[in-house]
């Protein structure tokens, strides 16, 4: 079977290399891409395939927690306010 032309075999330490530009030092693939000298779409899918993320995927689920958090305090201390006012409103002796 004749090789497709433009079509490259590389080896796995220039794909760990490659992705660990992604991952390890942060660097978007994109410009990772043109540096090692691969298409975007192959690093993608490369980074893709090592099954590692990026910790900025981390971060979004830190984020999404703190955005969580924060809905769950505004609501806590709404229901303190509204607990203020009635017990401030129950504790007028009636005249």
């Amino acid at each position: 079977m004749a090789r497709k032309q433009g079509s490259y075999q590389y080896d796995d330490a220039f794909r760990a290399q490659a992705v660990a530009l992604v991952i390890d030092q942060k660097m978007p693939v994109s410009a990772a891409a043109k540096q090692v000298g691969v298409s975007y779409e192959t690093l993608r899918k490369w980074v893709y395939e090592s099954g590692r993320a990026r910790e900025d995927d981390e971060s979004k689920s830190d984020k999404q927690r703190i955005r969580e958090l924060e809905r769950e305090l505004k609501a806590a201390r709404m229901e303190r306010d509204i607990l203020k006012e009635a017990v401030g409103i129950f504790s007028q002796r009636p005249k």
